[in-house]
């Protein structure tokens, strides 16, 4: 059996730790050992691993623990082609994003997987900036890549209703509608 363990201070993995393990008697009689390992363990600021809970008198819930710290994560800034706001909250609700919110200044933000997405403009007329907080080895490239192709098509998807629906108000007709292998709509309109 293996599990992963996220904790940031050291203290807090030990008594998750030790509750998850139902080992809370284990804690008290190693009270003055475990505080002289937890004391040691920050002053060198470094993890907890099995060995130190072995030391600790303190069963692993798991065969496996890894903790991940903050420097695990990065940021990267993107400037992104997407300038419409409602296209840009139905591509992300397409793409899965959770938690979509829009704060007073118009900052976007949501979570898909390990990304934290925080979409902003500098100016109304601009496109928004894309910053992406996420695991290291996650391809922030790749997620911005995504959300731009999907964007993409939706921006094609209102640019064609809104095609149609001028068609439609000017009284024409179409004649004829293709859709190339790249994607690409073609519209015959009868002019007569």
């Amino acid at each position: 059996m293996s599990c992963t363990v996220f904790a940031l201070p050291y203290a807090l993995a030990w008594v998750i730790g030790a509750v998850v393990a139902g080992n809370a008697t284990a804690m008290a009689g190693a009270a003055s050992s475990t505080a002289d390992i937890i004391t040691e363990m920050a002053e060198e600021n470094r993890l907890f691993t099995n060995e130190d809970l072995n030391n600790m008198n303190i069963q692993a819930p798991c065969d496996d623990i890894t903790v991940i710290s903050d420097k695990h994560f990065i940021e990267k800034s993107f400037e992104t082609a997407f300038m419409d706001k409602n296209i840009l909250f139905k591509t992300l609700e397409e793409h899965g994003v959770n938690g979509i919110t829009e704060n007073e200044y118009g900052k976007i933000t949501g979570t898909v997987d390990n990304y934290t997405l925080d979409f902003e403009k500098t100016e109304p007329d601009k496109p928004y900036y894309l910053r992406i907080s996420c695991l290291e080895t996650d391809n922030a490239e790749e997620k911005l890549g995504d959300l731009s192709s999907e964007y993409a098509l939706n921006v094609q998807e209102e640019a064609y209703l809104n095609i149609v629906e001028k068609l439609k108000e000017n009284n024409m007709q179409i004649e004829e509608e293709e859709v190339t292998d790249d994607n690409t709509i073609v519209l015959t309109v009868n002019l007569d």
